[in-house]
């Protein structure tokens, strides 16, 4: 009986992931450790506390549904980060690229519900939170992220 709960939980949990990667948004955005989108404005460049030198630049795009993304990349222009805001949920399977599998198959936790996800590992950070026509979050690698940058500074 356990179990059978359980399994409709995580069903619960996948259908709407599943739902959303299938929407087709026209607008492309970047992946988390792939290349800065083609068609991203640079918006600005943060800096870290210390003096490494090292910098992360914040690029933004819009979606025609309204929403926002920002893809956080380092100095050779990989995405180390992506956050969301607006009024629909992004293609997260396009957004988290490569790392969704993990997402996705990740087990469910008391802080996973209908109204938010998160996902803590080495590799992969995911925080997601929202209800009807207001959603944000944020996804980051926490291994690639430029030295003195911190998880803060992706929002």
């Amino acid at each position: 009986m356990a179990t059978m709960r359980l399994l409709k939980a995580r069903l619960l949990l996948l259908l709407p992931l599943i739902a959303l990667c299938l929407l087709d948004e026209s607008a492309s955005h970047a992946e988390l450790g792939g290349a800065v989108s083609a068609d991203a404005l640079q918006i600005q460049e943060k800096f870290p506390a210390d003096s490494s030198g090292q910098r992360l630049y914040v690029f933004q795009i819009k979606l025609p549904t309204g929403t926002q993304i920002r893809e956080f990349a380092n100095g050779e222009h990989v995405v180390v980060g992506v956050s969301w805001q607006g009024p629909t949920l992004p293609n997260l399977k396009q957004l988290l690229g490569p790392y969704f599998d993990t997402f996705a198959k990740r087990p469910p936790t008391k802080e996973t519900n209908h109204h938010s996800a998160e996902f803590f590992s080495d590799e992969l950070v995911v925080q997601s939170h929202g209800q009807l026509h207001s959603f944000s979050g944020r996804a980051y690698l926490p291994q690639r992220l430029p030295a003195g940058i911190t998880a803060d500074q992706i929002n």
